[in-house]
């Protein structure tokens, strides 16, 4: 029997226009001569059918806008500024005078425990007063994750405790017997408490003390709060670690983010970038080469919860963890891994030794005050909800200097204040304005570079156009340094200017000190004194250069 030959021609002359109408069907057919400028990668036959498919091309082409566009939620249950000792007594009160004083610490918009941990931590041994700690964050998810880990620190003896903090901070599987720990000793605490309060009104608010060990954990969340809390100990039946981690993967390695990664990663070691990827994939927070046989169970929330960029990394300081490197120096996860188990060891001890009471609640920081029942503090720290982006430094300000101690009671009492955008927002408000300042920046952002990356002559000789030049690596990386070498110093003024810091923080009754005491000023910003090391160092860090502290006392 004889067979037809079946036509062949639609893949012998493929239809080039690329609004293929993906998810409908039927690609245009027409012939295609015109080229994206911005990728050439694809064609269409009309500026109808490249708009048509602008919403699926701009997913899968090279990047365009800002090599820093988020993807994923925006949670951030991973610090992403590396963690602060909010007492650093080393400028700060002697340990004589901290002996036997009480102190009251505020983290009014927390993130997760970096901050905690580490200031518990810098307590001088020698400690003997009461320790009261206020944490607060409006996202429910990081309030009940970490009255978790603090449940599991007063419950647990620290050898046991300290992994299982690990693995639910920053592992997206978790070992199945973890899970059982904490459904089987520390749920009960949370649904005695939603047991309690079911017949409350709806929106109520309800707190609740759990005494562990003789330290205290007060808890302050609505009615309908508690419920969702006790949701963070179960993971859904239908949901398996394998299709946990498909839907982790949808983030943290989307194929129409891929050129994003790159770019990021041309900052970074080759070790770095493998370190990375591996922790992208597979979701456990463990020196690399280390078996995962035994992570079997999703760490229990639905839905990775985060932006594609968040690394544990970003939390803490590289100078502090490589000093805890494995014999394996490449590896920066194994480094980090090991600083956090250390400090957590020393705090899980810490805890149960001092006398120390923790408050955690869940509100937006405007309303903080009706929740702290009259307390005044000796470290208040806001992260960044000064930027306009949250509260703003005019209401951050009136709400946090009523909650900061009189000088008669703590002349050494603090706000800190982390700007992290006033200084590129207020440049590229004035930059947009003068072409001519524009191009003289960029000049001097050039010359500075040049001092740590002189540019290859030959390889850029080799360049025809600029589309090829903005996608080159030399070009990229050397671009993915310009907002680190700014002088930002000038714009952050120019802020301080035009938004009558100085003067609101006055009528508030603030002053900022002379010199910042508890953190540099700019810390990651690059200095003429910076090697290249330290620049190196910094370009594979998530910090950018323009974050700026700023620390306040009572001015009278």
């Amino acid at each position: 029997m004889a067979y037809s030959i079946p036509d062949m021609s639609a893949f012998l002359n493929p239809h080039l226009c690329a609004n293929t109408k993906r998810g409908v069907g039927g690609a245009c057919q027409n012939d295609a001569a015109l080229a994206c400028s911005g990728c050439h990668l694809v064609q269409y036959c009309s500026k109808e059918c490249q708009i048509a498919d602008r919403s699926y091309h701009k997913k899968t082409s090279f990047i365009g806008g800002a090599p820093l566009a988020p993807f994923g939620t925006r949670k951030f249950l991973w610090g992403n500024m590396p963690a602060i000792d909010m007492l650093n007594t080393n400028d700060h009160e002697s340990e004589e005078e901290l002996a036997n004083q009480n102190i009251e610490l505020l983290f009014a918009a927390s993130g997760d425990l970096r901050n905690v941990v580490k200031t518990v931590v810098g307590l001088p041994e020698s400690y003997g007063g009461e320790c009261t700690a206020v944490l607060n964050d409006k996202e429910l998810i990081i309030v009940a994750r970490n009255a978790i880990m603090l449940l599991i620190a007063l419950y647990f003896d620290p050898e046991v405790s300290v992994p299982m903090i690990i693995h639910l901070w920053y592992s997206a599987s978790i070992p199945g017997a973890m899970v059982q720990a904490l459904q089987s000793h520390i749920l009960p605490l949370v649904e005695e408490v939603c047991g309690k309060v079911k017949d409350k009104s709806a929106g109520s608010v309800q707190a609740k003390t759990f005494t562990i060990n003789g330290r205290k954990l007060r808890v302050v969340l609505k009615k309908e709060e508690w419920f969702e809390f006790a949701k963070y100990f179960t993971v859904p039946k239908t949901l398996t670690a394998d299709e946990a981690n498909v839907m982790r993967r949808r983030v943290t390695v989307a194929p129409e983010r891929i050129d994003y990664r790159e770019r990021a990663m041309l900052q970074w070691p080759g070790a770095l970038r493998l370190v990375d990827m591996n922790f992208r994939q597979e979701g456990v927070f463990l020196p690399f080469g280390c078996s995962l046989e035994a992570f079997d169970t999703p760490n229990p929330y639905n839905k990775w919860p985060m932006k594609d960029s968040s690394t544990p990394r970003d939390g803490w300081h590289h100078s502090e963890y490589m000093k805890y490197a494995p014999a394996a120096k490449e590896d920066e996860h194994g480094a980090v891994f090991f600083y956090v188990r250390s400090l957590l060891l020393k705090f899980c001890s810490r805890i149960r030794n001092l006398n120390i009471s923790i408050q955690l609640s869940s509100v937006n920081a405007q309303n903080l005050g009706r929740y702290v029942r009259n307390l005044k503090f000796d470290r208040i720290e806001i992260s960044n909800i000064c930027d306009h982006g949250y509260l703003g430094p005019h209401e951050c300000l009136q709400i946090f200097s009523s909650l900061l101690k009189s000088r008669s009671a703590n002349p050494k009492a603090t706000l800190l204040v982390l700007f992290m955008n006033a200084a590129p927002e207020t440049e590229h408000e004035h930059i947009n304005k003068s072409p001519a300042k524009m191009r003289a920046s960029m000049e001097l952002d050039r010359k500075r570079l040049e001092g740590y990356m002189p540019i290859d002559k030959a390889i850029f000789a080799t360049i025809c156009n600029a589309n090829d030049l903005g996608r080159h690596p030399d070009f990229v990386r050397r671009s993915g340094c310009n907002e680190m070498l700014k002088n930002w110093d000038q714009w952050f003024e120019t802020f301080k200017y035009e938004t009558g810091f100085v003067q609101v923080a006055a009528s508030c009754g603030l002053k900022t000190k002379g010199e910042n005491t508890i953190i540099e000023a700019w810390p990651y910003t690059v200095r003429p004194e910076t090697t290249k090391k330290e620049l190196d160092v910094l370009r594979a860090s998530g910090t950018t250069g323009y974050e700026r502290y700023l620390e306040l006392v009572k001015a009278e």
